[in-house]
């Protein structure tokens, strides 16, 4: 069979790529924009097409496109005049778990679903059940970054921000949280909204949900949670070097959970595998075992540059909700004790920022100094009085020191290279690519005369 993926530079529609071509499909697609995506499919010999044109075509047996990828693409055009059938992404990606028919995992939710997949599928392959991986994010032990084949269980993240989500029927299901980050996709309703997780929870065999969540606590039939729940946390430590907590099953001490990798949300990750493994009947010394080997997400909380010398430290963390910018902080707080941290944020979505009404900066005055970029728009159309300036003028009004850069071109010109400070360059567009240019400054002027010394707090 030949496919045609439209967005195929996505993390997600990458994926799918991967899993048709190494199960013997012909495979090609197209992107509006070169990511590090479509440069590894490319390596594999996957034709890509830049942007995106009506000439992009071979003829294919079935188109499947992004959620961003609209009616009016020139693709999709074609598609549709040549009656060749167009799927999104998740209904197509439906088609591939009914011809596996295997044992599912499966991680949705507003928060975490990434990470907490990435410990599921680490699990599993350190107790050698070969699993098939869907990720939403780059791990290196996988074979494929976001992707891996095995012939065990297929693990995936299951995105919610489409409502369709919640046609899918794993077998085993943890939801991490749900906080209406994408509800104008659900009519701007809370109700509905809150039946697709119901509709899902039915449709699995066994569910793990936050016991503290006030849409989904009541759906699982086992529960985590900080002090609430079936497995609660007594206790915790941390050190740059990781984290440990003391776990509680049904009020009584039950076992020590240890992770390399920083903050308090990932505890909460790896206490809804605990549960999640324990409830299954899994060794549970061996999940702990192998959740204290877990080695991360790129570009969650990852550490790219690091100047010893100087005590300068530059983080990428793909935060782009109010609530996973607060935990982002909260760990840089942690971690970084005596460093400054300033906050380079660039907002993501229109319909996200204008939702959000003020929690953003609200979330963002946890930093030292902090930077705003103009909105990446994830293919929406601009919305009137809807900007990253917003949030630079809310940083203002409560009193924290803050900029505005409106124009990415000018951002490097703006962020002042200072000793003894954590640069975090925070979201889920494009602001990746300013993080390593400037690495690069960084790298090309060690002992520059601009660098302004900070003292440490």
């Amino acid at each position: 069979m030949k496919i045609h993926f439209v967005g195929i530079g996505g993390i997600g529609m990458s994926a799918l790529a991967l899993h048709e071509f190494f199960s013997g499909n012909e495979v090609y697609g197209s992107n509006i924009e070169e990511t590090e995506r479509t440069t590894y499919l490319k390596k594999l010999k996957i034709s890509v097409f830049i942007p995106h044109s009506e000439e992009n075509w071979f003829d294919p047996d079935v188109l499947v496109k992004t959620p961003a990828v609209r009616e009016d693409n020139p693709e999709v055009i074609r598609a549709r005049k040549e009656n060749v059938p167009v799927e999104n992404r998740l209904s197509y990606f439906k088609v591939i778990l009914k011809r596996e028919n295997r044992e599912e995992f499966a991680v949705t939710g507003t928060d975490g679903k990434t990470t907490t997949t990435a410990m599921i599928a680490h699990v599993l392959k350190e107790l050698n059940r070969s699993p098939t991986v869907f990720l939403g994010g780059i791990m290196d032990s996988l074979e494929h970054g976001n992707y891996e084949s095995g012939k065990g269980p297929v693990v995936y993240e299951l995105d919610e921000s489409e409502e369709t989500f919640s046609e899918f029927s794993p077998n085993y299901l943890i939801i991490t949280n749900a906080r209406g980050d994408h509800l104008e996709n659900y009519g701007s309703s809370i109700s509905r909204y809150r039946a697709a997780f119901e509709r899902i929870s039915k449709n699995s065999d066994l569910v793990i949900t936050f016991a503290e969540d006030e849409i989904t606590s009541h759906l699982g039939d086992v529960t985590f949670g900080v002090r609430k729940g079936m497995y609660t946390l007594e206790m915790r430590s941390a050190s740059r070097l990781g984290q440990r907590a003391i776990v509680e099953k049904n009020g009584k001490r039950y076992a020590e959970l240890k992770l390399k990798i920083p903050g308090f949300h990932n505890i909460l990750n790896a206490l809804a595998l605990v549960a999640l493994f324990d409830s299954l009947g899994y060794d549970l010394e061996e999940i702990l075992k192998a959740l204290e080997k877990f080695p991360g997400v790129r570009r969650r909380f990852s550490i790219s540059y690091h100047d010893p010398e100087n005590n300068i430290y530059v983080v990428d963390d793909y935060a782009h909700t109010p609530e996973e910018i607060k935990n982002l902080l909260r760990t840089a707080k942690e971690v970084f004790e005596n460093e400054k941290v300033v906050v380079i944020f660039q907002p993501h979505r229109y319909s996200r920022l204008e939702r959000e009404d003020g929690n953003f900066a609200r979330a963002l005055q946890l930093a030292d100094e902090v930077i705003v970029t103009e909105v990446y728009d994830a293919f929406e159309e601009r919305k009137p009085n809807v900007s990253g300036k917003t949030i630079w003028d809310s940083l203002l009004g409560l009193g924290k020191e803050a900029k505005f850069v409106d124009d990415l071109s000018r951002l490097n010109s703006v962020i002042v290279p200072r000793d003894n400070t954590v640069f975090l360059f925070v979201g889920a567009g494009d602001i990746v690519h300013y993080s390593k240019k400037f690495v690069e400054a960084l790298q090309s002027s060690t002992n520059s005369p601009s660098r302004v010394s900070g003292s440490k707090r």
